[in-house]
């Protein structure tokens, strides 16, 4: 499932009454001494730099163990991440997700809103992608563990870690042993799909007594089942409306045209994936870890299908399928490649820790834009002759291609303390150095004639490099064997340069002609401090209380340049940018033209304020566990995505107040039957209006639901003491939210005209099988009732308008049979 996750949250003295319901029936099942398979298992983290376990850790922390991942079948961080509270995402396919948390909208800026991490490495986004701050989706086989820590990690994890921080912890190689692994897994899936099928291996291997080797490898086969329709040529004319005012419409006949090919299944996908490392401990204190990955996702098209015009309130369309005017292919290629190295060595009193990564992903995407262009720029008829294509990138034809390449090179060096006193410490630095490219062609092969012989419609070329350095440290006193306390801060400094290169005709020297370039340059620097302050007090060994104070940025950027003219030659796609821009800030529908505002070319960093208080509570011999937090947060100059009559930019919004629950209960009804419930609540509103946003003081924060909830139900039932019969039972739910759609450009005045009403919906899935020894075969459905839903609008690579409206929509109904061996 993708999309957002909401549900009814239970306060926190409700959920205290469940427990206890729930413990009771626990204390009555099973008997009053207890081994470990009367207790719920608790997983080790190291979400604080240090090792722990969740109900130890002062903190809004969800931890999904190895064999929590193969007994739910998760094959993705995708699947894993719908059933954990306070975390949404936004993605058009395998590798484009953008993950959000506490509230905070994502969609603005130019870094991520989550930290993301493979084990101690940060995975950055793309910096200008118009699809996001998407991250790539690693393979969940062989993980050691997969740790979600909620509000902002500001001192340990530095920026982009406003929201939250996710840690994905492969498994370590095993010194002295050899193992293998497998998995094949084999589907089908309804309603247009076909088989998939999916294939995993891990090998361990000995290097002499110091030194293992570990190698995994993925392959994955999905099915598309989304059409893609091409309407034949002159069937359709241009969309009718205007362009500038946002009224396009599509023709009456646009979706019973005759058809001149149909193309079945056309958002397939595959992943191929190898992740190799060695650990090597040439002493007892020292050991060193390179590794390496390697990823390469590729998609026919994105899970999105047609919606007409632009409903305030979208329904599921009767046919899942994109319609498109002209024959253009929707490919997505993401390539990702890691290097990392991790040496560790243990002082007497402390851990030295050094931590470097080096990777880089290039990312292109194509989306189809004969239509938009069309409607733009009057093209009557699309019909282009194969082989006439941008000056970039594949594919050929009138569609927009996007190219995102990035590069880090990242270090971090850390002295934690390992001591037993009641000081313990972290000091630490940090050096990032990401480069990230932004690149896109459009062109018109049959815009000659009507733009005096111009085909060039937007080529763009934007490198933009970020150079942070930080430094950190954090403490804690234990003052009681019961009392504790943290303090923490990091200082932060960094520099952003960007300049942007690009020529066409919705560029700004159009009028000039089409290969005429505009550049430009900008720079940006900041420096601040990122405090954290943390208290918690435990009533007994299974009942702790804390509370938090927090601080958590995000660094600021540089818009591509807007072109805004009030008229110029053939067409009135500039004039419509700054007509919407005097629509924006003067909230008035007559556009002056002795009148040229400008675009701000830059946006500020933002920051948050993060106010918590949380209980962590296990009961009737870790039968059952609860774990509660309620949270207030200030969002200031928040970076928010609007747009100008089709062109995107990212401002700073009016500030923000966000407030939340989350909770966890895990309970053991009987020593065969397992409970997780995961709900949470998310209330955010600005509280100040925004011009430039278009959004008022008191209306909410688009993209986020306030509702979200997953639970869980397992059975394991032993037939003999190597046998097992096993099934899970997953159900999400996610709530409405609102959304702007894309293309148009919002005003304080008419916003509540134009947000869209994203409705709710519930995914089920359901897995069982036969586990033994070393092997276990399970049949699992997957959407078990074949729900339909949309999940978000899709981000545009395109020029945007209102009849082009498309929305992701989740997978069908999907059967499978999946099979495990392990070797020892």
């Amino acid at each position: 499932m993708i999309g957002r996750k909401a549900a009814r949250l239970l306060a926190p003295s409700g959920m205290l009454t469940v427990g206890l319901a729930f413990g009771a029936t626990l204390h009555a099942e099973t008997a009053t001494e207890t081994d470990a398979a009367d207790e719920i298992p608790q997983v080790v983290v190291t979400a604080t730099k240090r090792e722990s376990t969740v109900q130890e850790t002062a903190a809004s922390i969800t931890a999904v163990s190895s064999e929590d991942i193969a007994d739910r079948g998760l094959v993705d961080f995708n699947s894993l991440a719908q059933s954990v509270p306070g975390i949404a995402m936004r993605t058009s396919g395998p590798g484009q997700t953008e993950f959000e948390m506490r509230g905070l909208n994502s969609a603005g800026g130019n870094t991520s809103m989550v930290g993301f991490y493979l084990d101690e490495t940060p995975l950055s986004s793309p910096a200008s992608s118009q699809l996001g701050k998407e991250e790539i989706d690693p393979s969940l086989y062989d993980l050691g563990r997969v740790e979600v820590l909620r509000g902002p990690q500001g001192t340990l994890y530095g920026s982009s870690s406003m929201g939250g921080t996710v840690k994905v912890v492969p498994n370590a190689p095993e010194i002295g042993a050899f193992a293998a692994s497998g998995e094949v897994d084999t589907s089908f899936t309804g309603s247009g799909g076909s088989l998939n099928h999916k294939t995993n291996g891990m090998v361990n291997l000995p290097l002499g007594d110091t030194a293992a080797l570990r190698i995994v490898g993925s392959e994955t086969s999905d099915s598309g089942w989304i059409k893609r329709l091409v309407i034949q040529d002159g069937a359709v004319g241009v969309d009718p409306g205007s362009f500038g005012a946002g009224t396009l419409t599509r023709p009456a006949n646009f979706y019973t045209a005759p058809l001149q090919e149909q193309i079945d299944g056309a958002n397939s996908t595959t992943i191929d994936t190898v992740r190799a490392s060695v650990l090597w401990k040439p002493t007892e204190n020292l050991s060193i870890t390179p590794m390496m990955m390697y990823q390469l996702t590729q998609q026919a098209a994105p899970d999105a299908v047609d919606v007409n015009g632009v409903p305030t309130h979208p329904t599921v369309p009767s046919t899942n399928a994109h319609w498109e005017i002209y024959d253009s292919a929707e490919p997505q290629r993401d390539r990702f490649t890691l290097g990392s190295l991790k040496i560790e060595y243990q002082f007497e009193h402390f851990l030295l820790t050094s931590a470097t990564g080096d990777w880089n992903r290039n990312t292109l995407v194509s989306q189809d834009s004969s239509e938009e262009n069309s409607a733009a720029i009057g093209i009557p008829v699309y019909d282009a002759p194969t082989g006439i294509g941008p000056t970039g990138p594949a594919p050929n034809g009138p569609a927009t291609t996007e190219k995102d390449f990035t590069r880090q090179l990242s270090e971090e060096l850390r002295l934690t303390s390992t001591g037993t006193g009641p000081l313990q410490w972290i000091v630490g630095y940090f050096y990032q150095d990401l480069y990230s490219e932004w690149d896109e062609w459009s062109i018109a092969p049959q815009g000659g004639a009507a733009l005096g012989g111009a085909t060039n419609l937007y080529i763009d070329y934007q490198p933009q490099t970020i150079i942070q350095n930080s430094e950190f440290g954090e403490a804690s006193w234990q003052f009681t064997p019961d009392l504790k306390g943290t303090v923490g801060v990091r200082h932060y400094h960094y520099g952003l340069h960007q300049t942007n290169d690009e020529f066409g005709v919705f560029t700004v020297y159009s009028a000039q002609g089409d290969t005429v370039p505009y550049n430009t340059a900008a720079t940006s620097s900041a420096s601040g401090t990122d405090p954290k302050f943390d208290l918690s007090y435990n009533i007994d060994k299974d009942i702790m209380l804390y509370a938090t104070v927090a601080k958590g940025f995000r660094l600021g950027g540089a818009n591509q340049p807007i072109p805004v003219a009030y008229s110029i030659n053939a067409n009135n796609v500039l004039a419509g940018n700054e007509c919407a821009l005097q629509a924006k800030l003067l909230l008035t529908t007559t556009c002056n033209p002795n009148l040229l505002l400008q675009a701000p070319a830059t946006f500020r960093p933002d920051s948050v304020w993060n106010y918590e208080i949380g209980e962590k509570s296990a009961f009737f011999d870790h039968r059952l566990i609860a774990n509660v937090s309620a949270y207030y947060e200030r969002w200031q100059n928040p970076q928010i995505a609007t747009n100008l009559s089709g062109f995107g930019l990212t401002v700073n919004g009016g500030n923000a107040r966000i407030v939340g629950l989350e909770a966890e209960l895990q309970a053991l009804l009987a020593r065969e039957w397992n409970l997780n419930v995961n709900v949470g609540y998310t209330d955010a509103k600005f509280t100040q209006d925004s011009a430039l946003t278009g959004y008022p003081n008191g209306s909410q924060v688009p993209d986020i639901p306030k509702l979200t909830a997953a639970a869980t139900l397992r059975w394991k039932h032993p037939l003999t003491n190597a046998l097992s019969l096993t099934s899970a039972l997953e159900a999400d739910y996610v709530g409405t939210r609102t959304d702007a759609p894309y293309g148009e450009t919002i005003a304080l005045n008419d916003v509540n005209q134009y947000l869209v009403h994203l409705p709710s919906y519930a995914l089920l899935n359901w897995r069982a099988g036969v586990a033994g020894e070393a092997w276990a075969a399970n049949l699992y459905v997957n959407n078990l009732t074949n729900k339909e839903a949309l999940l978000d609008p899709e981000p545009q690579i395109v020029l945007q308008t209102s009849a082009y409206s498309r929305y992701l929509v989740n997978r069908p109904t999907t059967v499978g049979l999946d099979v495990t061996y392990k070797f020892h």
